[in-house]
Parts: structure tokens; C-alpha cells; sequence
């Protein structure tokens, strides 16, 4: 009890809680000193903070001097259209019997033997109307008639010709005159394309009499039978031919299906291929020429097609009330090195034309590079491999792409130069 007594004096004793205050001290700064070492490295200092605040020090921007050909280009928009187009309407397809009553009633397509795209020749069958053919047949003239035999007239000339290039010649008729020749000709054409010869009785009767037999020979059967072909007259009606004035032509609308009525335009052909006409924006004017070479591009496909400027008009101007959605324009020609394909029509293309071009390739630098002073010379600042810069006289050329052509005066320029381009 003695001994526990004596310690627990000495622990409250005053030099102990002396020695245990220095020690806490001692731990506080040794921790204090510690944290602020580790702020230290977090805080920046006013200097530090300032010279962070300023603007970085200037890089010098240079671009290599450059051995190119150097294109000046013009782009602008264009659209693919048919050169001329060939509409054909409907009408009544009659008995070709002869009778007065039509081949089927109502009007109905009842074969579409071709389909919009395909390629049409003389002698093609187009569409089946009622079961009766439409074909096609060389002519500047529409039809606008029945032609029967015993008229004449240019259409009929026309129509010979057109026999006459798929070998069906008009015999001994004279040109212009629908004879028994012609008719022996439509007689043949109808067959090899399989429909019955359209016929149309006489009007004037008389023409075969009537023969008085008693018996039923065979003489009798053929006098008849000649009687009966002498009152029915052969004819190409209206609405069986279509005349077209050139070869090949291609079908770009059919109206109507097979088992429907026939729409008002019943076929579309268009002649001569397709054309593309470029609008060039008039401050372009003089930019474009006839003879320069063109890329075509189709953006939604990506397909290019090479081609070149074959005319060049006059500025089109719009209505005033349709300036601001139909801008004024220079229409350009662009023929390709091959025909344009008929999926093309319709169609929007990017053109791009090569106003000008250098022959070989030339020194070429950015047109930043080019400076000039008060003197009047232009030059290029040459960054060279220790940083110092030299000035190179220069004569520039063409320009195009932001490149400009220069040919060195009194100084040296290599390809592979570092030319200054701003700082």
C-alpha cells in the first residue's frame, strides 16, 4: 500500500506534467511542420501565380516549301435531264375487223412487254392496249390520223419510210400514197409482229359485184372470197404507232398497269440521251470555258465520271418574285467521255472544272508565306535548322488551293524549306 502510494505521488508530481506538456508541443510542431511542407507543394506562390497568368511565348508557324501541280478549280452544282421527250396518249384500240364496235370495250392494258429504262428500236411493241398493239416507228410527224389505204399525204410518206427500214418495201405505190403496195407492206409488218391486219370496210359500195352463181365452186369460193377482201380496206390507226424522229430512244414512264385503265400519258420516251446542265454562279463568270476538263461527281453514290464543257451561255435571270429561291445563273454544258446512263436522269451532280492548271509541277508555298513590303518585292522568310530566319526574293505565279507558285530571285529555295507562315 506504501509502494502504490509513492507512485502515484510521483506521476501527479509537477515535473511530470511538465514533461508530458513539452512532449505534446513537440508532437503539435512536428505535425504542424509536416502539413506545411505538403501545402507547400498545392499552393502557388503571388510570383508563381502571376507569371502562370501570362500569355505563352510565341511559336513561329511555318510550312514546308512544296514540288506540285497546281489546279485552279471551280465548283457548282448541276442536274442530269432528258435531251427531248416523246409523250403518247391513248386512244380508242377498235375492232380491226372492221366493225364498228371497239376490240374490247373499255380501254385496258393488257401487256407491258417493256418497263421503264429499256432501249427502244424501230418495230418494237411498246404496251398492249384492249389486246391491240402500240409500236414504234421513225417519224418526225405524230400521228394524228388513221391512216387507211387510198390517202395520201406527208404522214403517209412516213410511214413507207418506216416499213421500208424494216424491209417492207411499198411496191409499186408512188411515195406519199397509201396503194396496195403499202398495204401489202402493213399487211407483212402486222403479221411477223403477231396481231391481225386492222382493216375498215368501204364506204362506197359497188366496187365488187355481187356474182350470180348457182353452185358453190371453187371458182365461186374465190371470186367470193376476193369480193369480200376487195370491200376491207387496210389502215394504221392513231393510236397503234407511235412515231419517233430518232433512234435509240429509251422509256422513262409507262402509264398503266396490266389489267388497269391507261393514264393520260400512256408512255414517255426520250431521245437522244441524257444531258447535264451545270449552274454556275454568275460572279464565276469567265471562270469556265468550253474545252476545260471536268470531274462529275455523284455524292450520294461517290461515283466520278470524267468529262468536259462543250458550251458555256448566257446568265439566266429569274422572275423578281423568285429571286430569293431561284438565284440567277450561267447554264454549262458537260458532255461525258462516255454516254450519260439513263439512271442518271433526274439526278444532282457536284461539277467540278480545272480553269487552269500549271504544265509540270512547280515550287509552290501557302499563300501566308508570301509577304511584301514597302519595296514592292514579293519574298518568303526561311526558317533555317539553327532558327535564323532568311529572306528569299521570289516572282509568285499561279495561285490555286491556297498554294501559291514562286520562282526564287537571287536567293536559294528547295523543296522541303521551312517558309514562315505567321506566328
Amino acid at each position: 500500500m506504501l509502494v502504490a502510494a509513492d507512485r502515484t505521488s510521483k506521476s501527479s508530481s509537477p515535473l511530470a506534467r511538465r514533461q508530458r506538456l513539452l512532449l505534446g508541443i513537440a508532437c503539435s510542431t512536428a505535425i504542424l511542420s509536416t502539413m506545411g511542407m505538403v501545402a507547400s507543394f498545392w499552393v502557388d506562390s503571388p510570383a508563381e501565380v502571376a507569371a502562370q497568368a501570362k500569355p505563352p511565348r510565341a511559336s513561329i508557324l511555318t510550312a514546308p516549301v512544296e514540288y506540285k501541280i497546281l489546279k485552279r478549280t471551280v465548283i457548282f452544282r448541276g442536274s442530269f435531264t432528258s435531251t427531248k421527250s416523246v409523250d403518247f396518249a391513248p386512244a380508242s384500240a377498235l375492232d380491226p375487223s372492221g366493225g364498228s364496235g371497239s376490240a374490247g370495250g373499255e380501254m385496258v392494258v393488257t401487256k407491258t412487254p417493256r418497263k421503264p429504262g429499256d432501249q427502244v428500236q424501230p418495230g418494237m411493241l411498246l404496251v398492249e392496249i384492249s389486246y391491240r398493239p402500240v409500236f414504234a416507228l421513225h417519224g418526225k410527224i405524230p400521228a394524228i390520223r388513221d391512216l387507211t389505204q387510198g390517202v395520201s399525204g406527208p404522214d403517209v410518206t412516213q410511214l413507207q419510210r418506216g416499213l421500208d427500214d424494216l424491209g417492207y418495201g411499198r411496191g409499186s405505190d408512188q411515195q406519199g400514197h397509201f396503194g396496195s403496195g403499202t398495204a401489202q407492206a402493213v399487211r407483212r409488218f402486222y403479221t411477223a409482229l403477231g396481231y391481225p391486219v386492222p382493216v375498215v370496210a368501204k364506204e362506197s359500195p359497188g366496187d365488187a359485184p355481187k356474182p350470180v352463181l348457182s353452185t358453190r365452186s371453187r371458182s365461186t369460193s374465190l371470186r367470193i372470197q376476193a369480193r369480200d377482201k376487195a370491200k376491207k380496206l387496210v389502215r394504221v390507226p392513231k393510236s397503234e404507232v407511235m412515231f419517233l424522229p430518232s433512234f435509240p430512244a429509251r422509256i422513262t414512264a409507262l402509264g398503266g398497269a396490266v389489267g388497269a385503265r391507261p393514264s393520260s400519258t400512256l408512255l414517255k420516251v426520250t431521245l437522244g440521251g441524257l444531258r447535264l446542265i451545270g449552274h454556275l454562279d454568275p460572279s464565276a463568270e469567265g471562270t469556265v470555258n468550253t474545252n476545260q476538263q471536268v470531274q462529275v461527281l455523284l455524292e450520294d453514290s461517290g461515283k466520278q465520271y470524267p468529262a468536259r464543257v462543250t458550251r458555256v451561255g448566257q446568265i439566266v435571270k429569274p422572275k423578281e418574285s423568285e429571286k430569293d429561291s431561284n438565284p440567277a445563273y450561267i447554264p454549262v454544258t458537260i458532255v461525258g467521255d462516255r454516254p450519260w446512263s439513263p439512271v442518271l436522269n433526274n439526278q444532282d451532280a457536284r461539277i467540278t472544272v480545272t480553269a487552269a492548271a500549271t504544265e509540270s509541277q512547280v515550287l509552290a508555298v501557302p499563300e501566308g508565306a508570301i509577304t511584301a513590303p514597302a519595296d514592292g518585292q514579293a519574298s518568303v522568310t526561311v526558317l533555317t535548322g539553327k532558327g535564323e530566319r532568311r529572306r528569299v526574293p521570289v516572282i509568285a505565279g499561279m495561285s490555286a488551293d491556297g498554294f501559291v507558285e514562286v520562282r526564287p530571285q537571287g536567293g536559294q529555295l528547295h523543296e522541303g524549306d521551312k517558309v514562315v507562315v505567321g506566328r
